[in-house]
């Protein structure tokens, strides 16, 4: 979703990733939403936006105080704990998030109250008893019809519970018309289209008003954000995580940020919530008479290979900080975004991280890069050399390149990060075809050639250069080192518009260092 045009001119873009629950700590599972919305971020920071990226924890539901308390860990020790784990595993993947929200945060407190408030006074809440079955793993009400076997279809251990008790009811049936009209009208709030057609489907079969509150619980005293006015039931966990993405600009109260970046562009979130992001989340700023979000992007799961989902009850969930602290922060970023697509689940095995960081990375980028460097520092002495005339070949790289930033931006816009990232390696594995058809090393040998060796180094650098451009969305870290073998100071924010074209920035000097891509070993993978 491209960045919207405010009035002062100025270009947002603002991304928001679902706060993940806090009854447990990060797996494999959870970090390919960041990474996807990682990548638009840093895209639209490089074309210049003022780009907000949001991601945090979700601390009200009643599942997180029995994590806490079958733990025999006290509340609000176990969110911090939860918390932490959750910033650091973010932190070792490089999610470059501008704001952290933690839906224990005051201002997240008095941003839901206020929405409730709007709904009621919108007169779309009222007070009804719930009867019907409750997960609290995923907070969801289920019909009999929906459960698998009588249990939760999206966690087949859990049974859930049969509630029946007075609670707050939201008239999410009012707004079936204006939901459908504007999901029907506007094709790109919702992608992929199959999620748009899941969630017509539902349209179609009728929605159902929805409880907005909780009883409180003996036990569950002081946990969750009291209704207004009502100290005995506090708000349903959904109602307020959603608000998150409005208390991040400032909402109710920072009238000039919250206007500055809302609507967002994009929520990211996985198929299993798309009811709660396209139906209840919609009708909730509708009542609250706020514009709709622009965008929202729903991805698949990532699974193990060969096996079930990622679950803590399986007992296969891979940590990512163990991987990357094993293999690198760039590699475990390259494997899970070079085949994503938003329309289908995505595939993690550890042999198919080690066969593409030895055959990709290593071989491909990180190979190229050393070569290159190696050459100009032998034959130049670390001097970039002009280039001479430019033949058939150096305009066909010339050409790929630009054609290579184009395929970025267009597969990029429909959420197609996979092949936007391979278009970019297809470059890397033509410039390395390029030095071979030119074989620089008898060109060094050949006194009459000096002029065309200058053409093929600084066409393999310059290549180099745009590529730690066009790579640098999905491997900041390797796309800094290669600028530091090339003598260039770091991307700065509108990179993409300033460097993004051939010999948009001089090259002048290479500095030698460490291959950014060492090989691992089998054992190690």
């Amino acid at each position: 979703m491209a960045a919207q045009q405010k009035d002062e001119g100025c270009s947002t873009y603002y991304i928001t990733t679902a706060i993940d629950y806090s009854n447990g700590k990060p797996h494999i599972g959870h970090a390919l939403e960041k990474l996807a919305a990682d990548v638009l971020a840093r895209y639209h920071r490089l074309r210049g936006d003022d780009t907000l990226f949001s991601g945090g924890v979700d601390e009200n539901s009643l599942h997180v105080l029995r994590a806490a308390q079958k733990a025999q860990v006290e509340p609000h020790q176990w969110i911090d704990e939860i918390n932490r784990a959750f910033r650091l595993a973010w932190s070792k993947l490089d999610i470059s998030y501008d704001r952290w929200i933690r839906t224990t945060e005051e201002v997240h407190v008095h941003a839901s109250v206020e929405m409730f408030r709007r709904a009621r006074a919108n007169g779309d809440i009222y007070k009804s008893t719930y009867s019907g079955w409750y997960c609290p793993n995923c907070n969801t009400f289920y019909t009999a019809e929906e459960l698998t076997d009588g249990h939760c279809p999206l966690h087949p251990s859990i049974m859930p519970e049969w509630l029946d008790e007075e609670n707050y009811f939201f008239a999410l049936s009012r707004y079936s018309d204006a939901l459908r009209e504007h999901i029907e009208t506007h094709p790109e709030f919702i992608v992929p289209a199959s999620r748009r057609a899941e969630v017509l489907g539902m349209l179609k079969q009728g929605l159902r008003d929805f409880s907005i509150s909780r009883q409180v619980r003996p036990g569950f005293e002081n946990w969750g954000i009291p209704v207004p006015d009502d100290p005995g039931q506090v708000l349903y966990v959904w109602f307020d995580a959603l608000t998150n993405y409005l208390t991040v600009i400032g909402f109710p109260d920072d009238q000039q940020q919250f206007t500055h970046y809302w609507p967002a562009n994009a929520h990211v979130i996985g198929k299993d919530i798309t009811r709660f992001h396209c139906l209840y989340w919609p009708a909730m700023l509708l009542s609250a008479q706020l514009p709709l979000p622009r965008q929202v992007a729903v991805h698949g799961f990532l699974n193990p290979e060969g096996g079930e989902a990622f679950s803590k009850t399986a007992g296969n969930v891979v940590d990512p900080v163990e991987l990357v602290d094993t293999v690198g922060v760039d590699a475990v970023r390259y494997y899970l975004l070079r085949n994503l697509s938003f329309a289908s689940d995505s595939i993690f095995s550890r042999a198919g991280l080690l066969q593409a960081y030895n055959s990709e990375l290593a071989n491909d980028l990180g190979n190229l890069l050393n070569r290159v460097v190696s050459m100009i520092q032998r034959y130049r002495n670390g001097a970039i050399p002009n280039p001479g005339m430019e033949g058939p070949l150096e305009q066909e790289i010339q050409a790929q390149a630009q054609a290579v930033r184009q395929k970025a931006e267009q597969e990029l816009e429909v959420w197609e990060i996979g092949r936007a990232l391979q278009a970019a390696w297809g470059f890397v594995r033509r410039i390395n075809q390029y030095i071979e058809q030119n074989e620089p090393w008898k060109l060094a040998r050949q006194v009459d050639q000096t002029t065309r060796l200058d053409t093929v180094l600084f066409t393999a650098a310059e290549s180099l250069r745009l590529l730690s451009v066009f790579l640098s969305p999905y491997i900041p870290t390797a796309c800094q080192r290669i600028r530091e073998q090339l003598g260039l100071p770091a991307l700065e924010r509108g990179a993409w518009e300033t460097e993004g074209t051939w010999s948009a920035r001089s090259l002048t000097q290479v500095q030698p260092g460490a291959v950014i891509f060492p090989r691992l070993e089998e054992e190690r993978g």
